[in-house]
């Protein structure tokens, strides 16, 4: 018996050793390319891929060749692999080895790449997950797996370089995406959202990621720094003929509800799309933008210290709209959309505002405000393209808006001195109702192609148009503790803003050597805007509205006329591509206040200079600069010497001495991706500094409020850094990436101590310098089957520092900075698992600590989201889920700003707290060979009939001028 017991240890003992030592085998691959033709030619930067027998793309390694042509896999662990090498303008070879104890190295040897011009069959090559082409970086949405039921904004998570925030924004390489094409054409108009929050990742084959140039920057080739961040998403071959989409209906506790649907019919060149939704849980699938038409407005302050679960406010929202495109002839591509919105938005903040006034002298305001916004907007887009021959071309893009809104605001508010004396308390109520239209940037472009090649001509006429008229009530009580009175306002008011721009410009290009071309470009631009705002007050007498305002009516006409004239120089060649040029512009405006019958005229002279540069350093590396100086030119509002107010406390006079401001900007791009490892680097840095910048002269007056002018100053600037680094991590499948963020800038303001102190000169030079830091670590796992998880973590800490070194006369002063201060922390984790029978348990969790240093307003916010889903039917395309929001009941909005005249505001915000949410959801997902046409109900449609790309009519975009 002991024999047998010793046997039996001693073949297991040899099995687990084998079973160890075949665990330990670690095997290579290698070889060299050559030109078929000749076998001299060495081929290096081809890609290799290898993936595993039981492997997905998910699981494929890529690296290139070397100058030699020489490919090397190294630690290959055994069993059974697929090598594709593929080369542009060559056939793919592919090989299968096997790595086991008897066969661990392979050496290939001289493979001789045959070019496809000889073959006749077609082609299909693998593609690495990350490729550089000229100015864009391009991603294979095959190699990044998602979750379940995802949208195309989980996708882009998945990507290096990428960053998508709670709220849907998506950032690329440090910059704001502002637009998404499906299929290189415009989606909903500009709207980034549509996209990414209704497209599922299925569908998608590739994600295209550049800096768009402008329609006449395509056409001519001269980059005229009109560029915009830009997403393209790429459909897949098969997935271009049928039709899918998905409806969700949820409803949830204390009457909460979420529906939403959104069909799309793609047949070739046409594709239709409706999407609608409707919820009161602030979900929001597309834009701000969409809510007022256009939206805007400077930002004189900077954040800090932001922290919650969800953004502020109780919002409502119904929404729907279709897109259409299709190729309406072989020479004319029509995309049109109509897009309608209705919010419903109540709001309730408490704000604590801190105002430096002089030394260790500080007022400290404190309130609380409630308002209900209601708004409707109605946009029309379309974009029609149609060569009308070999040599002419047209492009017209409308885009329209009605817009209603209907805002009610309540608040109250208290001001104190350092010793707690009252200066003022208020109480004000106000609302108003207000219709508007408008054109947004709406153009007409109309190109010609001569027949020497790259001697072009072409016209843009660009029209804005914006109609808005609004009456509405204020009242409110003002008790002004210092001046022993009480200031009642009880008003009417009657606004109305009609403003026109025509801008067309003239451009014409020549080629003046090899790979060079001149551009001669001239613009008119012709604004024309009224603005009435009369007020009247309430008088016992009449019982009524009947007493004009004089103080609080400010109308008036603003024409201006401008005229630029431009040359460019253009060099390129393989390698590189340089542009350069400057402009002169000539600008006369007439600036006509009718209420007070005061005229104000300006001419300026003003230069346009611009630098393009951009260096190829391989197929994966490059690095891009752009100068250009920008002039600025002041509002009527700044420069009519009136006095206004909006709330009988603050005060805004215009300074007529006021000169344009220039803005010279700098911006650096760097861009490097190793395909032998899969590593990647984004780098960018910006830099502007402007002079004569128009900033406030201001001083606080007895009331406790602002009365604030306005003068040119220099020395405002701004720099900032972003670089982000990424690599996959083999075990477990996933991605990780390194982004920081840097910026540090400096504003400035004036502050007098008084009206009298302003006019002689006396008052101090405040500069804020403000230092933000961000280091964001995230980490997304890559795994087909089972299992989607993503991890981040975001440190950001905001140093704000306030001097006031000098005033006019040359004395000291001193700063009273306190702690301006502020640091963030914001752990995020979205895990999902789900099994092969459909069930789902999936849970988001982020975790803010916000710390401004001031008691009431700081945060330590968890907010836990579970969730259990089960899919339905035989393909899985439904599925019912049960979603817990907040958990744990701790969400909250509270933010930091210091702004340029060093004036801290601390607020806290209204947010979503705890409800429970059950959704039920249906795929649809039906796509038709090449050779089926029918479609169900509203998808059907005419054939089309073909088409040509965005910016059809021809261009320069990439390639070297002969």
């Amino acid at each position: 018996m002991r024999k047998y017991i010793l046997l039996t240890i001693t073949i297991l003992c040899f099995l687990v050793t084998q079973s160890f030592a075949q665990g330990r085998i670690k095997g290579s691959l290698k070889g060299a390319l050559v030109d078929t033709v000749g076998g001299t030619q060495l081929l290096s930067n081809a890609t290799v891929a290898l993936t595993p027998d039981k492997g997905d793309s998910t699981d494929t390694d890529f690296i290139i060749t070397d100058k030699k042509g020489v490919f090397q896999f190294k630690s290959l662990d055994s069993g059974t692999y697929h090598l594709e090498i593929s080369y542009q303008g060559y056939m793919p070879i592919r090989r299968t080895i096997t790595v086991g104890a008897t066969n661990r190295d392979f050496d290939l040897g001289v493979l001789h790449m045959q070019r496809t011009s000889d073959m006749m069959t077609a082609v299909v090559v693998q593609r690495p997950p990350i490729a550089i082409k000229k100015d864009t970086v391009e991603y294979s949405a095959g190699m990044f797996a998602t979750k379940p039921n995802a949208v195309a904004e989980d996708l882009l998570k998945k990507m290096p370089g990428i960053q998508v925030d709670k709220t849907g924004n998506v950032t690329a390489q440090g910059e704001t995406v502002q637009r998404v094409l499906v299929n290189g054409k415009r989606f909903f108009s500009d709207d980034p959202k549509m996209a990414t929050r209704n497209l599922p990742p299925d569908v998608i084959d590739k994600i295209q990621v550049f800096d768009d140039l402008s329609d006449q920057g395509k056409f001519t080739g001269f980059d005229d720094g009109n560029r915009v961040k830009t997403i393209n998403i790429v459909t897949k071959k098969d997935k271009k003929r049928g039709y899918f989409g998905k409806f969700v209906a949820g409803a949830g506790s204390s009457q909460n509800y979420d529906e939403m649907l959104n069909l799309h019919r793609f047949d070739g060149e046409q594709q239709v799309s409706v999407l609608g939704q409707a919820n009161d849980i602030n979900k929001q699938n597309f834009s701000q933008a969409d809510i007022f038409g256009s939206g805007g407005g400077r930002r004189n302050g900077f954040g800090g210290g932001g922290g919650g679960g969800s953004s502020s406010g109780i919002t409502t929202i119904w929404a729907g709209g279709a897109n259409y495109r299709n190729a309406l002839s072989p020479k004319t591509d029509l995309t049109a959309s109509y897009f309608y919105n209705q919010q419903h938005v109540s709001t309730f903040t408490q704000d604590s505002i801190i105002k430096p006034i002089d030394g260790d002298t500080v007022q400290t305001s404190a309130g609380s405000s409630y308002s209900i916004s209601r708004s409707q907007n109605h946009r029309i887009y379309a974009n029609l393209e149609s060569r009308l021959d070999s040599n002419n071309s047209l492009v017209f893009r409308p885009n329209v808006t009605f817009q209603h809104s209907n805002p009610n605001a309540a608040s109250s508010n208290y001001t104190v001195d350092n010793y707690g004396t009252p200066i003022n308390s208020s109480n004000a109520h106000s609302n108003s109702i207000t219709n508007g239209f408008n054109i947004n940037g709406s153009n007409l472009q109309l190109r010609h192609k001569f027949k020497k090649p790259f001697r072009t001509i072409s016209l843009d006429m660009n029209i804005t148009s914006n109609i808005n008229d609004g009456t509405g009530y204020n009242y409110s009580i003002n008790n002004l503790y210092k001046l022993g009175r009480v200031d009642t306002l009880n008003q009417y008011f009657v606004n109305s803003y009609h403003g026109t721009t025509l801008s067309p410009t003239l451009s014409y290009t020549e080629p003046i050597a090899k790979n060079q071309i001149l551009e001669f470009n001239y613009n008119h631009s012709y604004t024309n805007n009224t603005t009435l705002n009369n007020t009247y007050d309430f008088t016992d007498s009449a019982h009524g509205y009947s007493r004009l305002d004089s103080l609080f009516t400010n109308s008036y006409k603003f024409v201006s006329h401008s005229d630029r004239f431009t040359v460019n120089w253009r060099v390129q060649n393989q390698k590189f591509n340089l542009s350069a040029g400057s402009g002169i512009q000539f600008t006369n405006y007439n600036s006509d206040n009718t209420t007070k019958g005061i005229t104000v005229a300006r001419n300026y002279v003003n230069l346009t200079p611009t630098v393009n540069f951009q260096y190829l350093w391989s197929r994966t590396s490059h690095l891009r600069a752009f100068y250009s100086g920008r002039t600025g030119q002041p509002t009527a509002s700044q420069l009519q010497p009136l006095t206004t107010t909006s709330d009988n406390i603050s005060y805004t006079t215009g300074y007529q001495d006021l000169r344009p401001q220039f803005t010279h900007s700098l911006r650096v791009l760097y861009t490097n991706f190793d395909p032998s490892n899969q590593r990647v680097i984004f780098a960018t840095v910006n830099a502007s500094t402007t002079v004569h910048d128009i900033q406030p002269l201001f001083w606080y007056n007895a009331k406790g409020g602002q009365t604030t002018t306005y003068r040119n100053l220099n020395g405002t600037w701004n720099v900032s850094g972003y670089f982000n680094y990424g690599f996959p991590i083999k075990k477990p499948k996933s991605n990780l990436n390194f982004i920081t963020n840097v910026n540090y800038s400096q504003s400035q303001s004036l502050q007098a101590a008084d009206s009298l102190s302003a006019l002689a000169g006396y008052y101090k030079h405040i500069f804020v310098h403000n230092t933000s830091m961000t280091e964001t670590i995230s980490w997304t796992t890559n795994i087909k089957k089972n299992f989607d998880m993503n991890f981040s973590s975001a440190t950001t800490y905001n140093i704000a520092r306030k001097t006031a070194p000098l005033n006019s006369k040359g004395s000291s002063t001193t700063a009273n900075t306190g702690d301006l201060n502020s640091f963030s922390e914001v752990l995020s984790a979205e895990i999902t698992a789900y099994t092969n029978n459909g069930w789902l348990i999936a849970t988001s969790f982020d975790y803010t600590y916000t710390n401004t240093h001031s008691s009431g307003y700081n945060a330590s916010v968890p907010l836990l989201n579970p969730s259990i889903a089960k899919q339905l039917f035989s393909k899985k395309q439904g599925e019912i889920r049960l979603t817990v929001f907040d958990l744990l009941n701790q969400n909250v909005s509270v933010s930091k700003t210091v702004g340029n005249t060093g004036q801290v505001t601390y607020n806290r915000n209204n947010v979503l707290t705890r409800y429970a949410m059950l959704t039920f959801t249906y795929n649809l997902n039906n796509f038709a060979g090449s050779n089926q046409r029918k479609m169900p109900g509203f998808f059907r449609g005419p054939r089309p009939g073909g088409g040509f790309r965005d910016g059809g009519g021809g261009g320069f975009r990439g390639g070297p001028l002969e």
